[in-house]
């Protein structure tokens, strides 16, 4: 159902009547919280056809995972960055010593 304005009762259709009619009484209500009571109807009405399922169960548990494992990466890969230039540079020279050259730690990074 999409929202319009109208000054006139005319133009309201028959549904939106309806859900008006069905409002409080004794309300001061304007058009937005009319419109967003019907939203809240319309959410409560789909909460309550809605059944957990195994699918949604593996679906959720799919999604969390990958998350985790990508915030877990995100955090992780710094510190191997730092633990291969202490590895493999070593003996590198100045002030690049123990650090892994800057195109190939964004390399790292971005993998």
């Amino acid at each position: 159902m999409s929202f319009k304005p109208s000054n006139s009762v005319a133009d309201i259709s028959e549904e939106q009547k309806q859900q008006i009619s069905d409002l409080p009484e004794g309300l001061d209500m304007d058009e937005r919280d009319r419109d967003l009571l019907n939203r809240q109807r319309e959410l409560e009405e789909l909460d309550s056809n809605t059944k957990v399922n195994w699918e949604m169960i593996k679906k959720l548990t799919v999604c969390g995972v990958a998350f985790l494992n990508d915030a877990y990466d995100m955090f992780a890969i710094n510190i191997v960055a730092m633990i291969l230039g202490f590895v493999y540079y070593h003996d590198a020279a100045g002030s690049a010593q123990n650090t892994v050259p800057k195109k190939w730690d964004t390399l790292i990074k971005i993998a």
